[in-house]
């Protein structure tokens, strides 16, 4: 028996359904009932009464609830209160690096966080995440890999990002057969991006634009002197002001990404996924 064992049983009972305290502790259904089924052996009486509409105590389930609860809840405080001063070390995009986590490290939170690594591609982040190089990241894409812990954080949209004195800029709204007629502006053939790009023009039956190769913090500069056609996230584009850019809604948002909350223990996870959502 563990405190694991225990801290899914209690989230079991409050939630009254599998489903819910998974997605609750980030884990899968059968993880779950796994632990839950150990706990049920290693004591010896069944902890929950399961029907087709969800499940309930049974009474010796209810009784160890109510004896294990508050010194479970007691001890979880505990162990919060020494964790203020721990450091972790966070990887992120370089999109979330400048405009999405310079937020979120302002608001008050239990960790000291340390943005450690800046990726092109966040899949390059994972293996990072297995070798304890860093303690927890942002990853676009991929809502699961073995042996981490992970919950959904958010979807984005890119807009089109041209000069104001481009053929487009007058357009209240652009389609991506519109943007692929002129030169792409992108960042390294090895990021999402540049690969999504391409995949829509080959989907579209268009020869792939010239394209210009660039780092992301130099896509905004190169769209405002006028040499092509650039796509930024919604999270960048709602916060900024950009002399001589406009910014163009994409008919039908073919470019978009789900942004995954990533972190080496599910404690640490569901600490940090509280932080995000306030």
């Amino acid at each position: 028996m563990n405190l694991q064992m225990l801290e899914y049983f209690l989230t079991a009972a409050k939630e009254k359904s599998i489903t819910k305290a998974a997605d609750s502790l980030f884990v899968s259904q059968p993880a779950l009932s796994k632990q839950v089924s150990k706990l049920e052996e290693t004591l010896g009486f069944p902890l929950f009464i399961r029907t087709s509409k969800g499940i309930s105590l049974t009474h010796k389930g209810q009784k160890l609830y109510d004896d294990v609860e508050p010194t479970l809840r007691k001890l979880q405080s505990e162990l919060y209160s020494h964790m203020h001063d721990r450091e972790i070390r966070m990887g992120s995009d370089p999109f979330l690096a400048s405009y999405f986590f310079p937020d979120y490290i302002e608001q008050a939170n239990p960790f000291n966080i340390k943005l450690t690594y800046v990726k092109d591609d966040s899949l390059e982040l994972l293996p990072l995440l297995e070798s304890g190089g860093i303690d927890a990241a942002v990853i676009q894409d991929v809502s699961r890999h073995k042996g981490l812990q992970s919950t959904f954080l958010f979807h984005d949209t890119f807009f089109a990002a041209v000069s104001s004195n481009h053929d487009l800029a007058q357009q209240h709204t652009v389609s991506i057969s519109d943007c692929l007629l002129y030169t792409q502006l992108l960042p390294p053939t090895s990021t999402p991006l540049y690969k999504r790009i391409h995949l829509l023009a080959e989907e579209q039956g268009y020869t792939v634009p010239p394209v210009i190769e660039l780092p992301y913090h130099a896509l905004i500069g190169f769209a405002a002197q006028g040499y092509g056609v650039t796509y930024l996230p919604s999270i960048m584009v709602k916060k900024i002001q950009y002399k001589g850019v406009e910014f163009l809604p994409i008919e039908n948002n073919p470019i978009q990404r789900e942004m995954h909350l990533y972190a080496l223990d599910s404690s640490t996870l569901k600490i940090l996924k509280t932080g995000f959502d306030t």
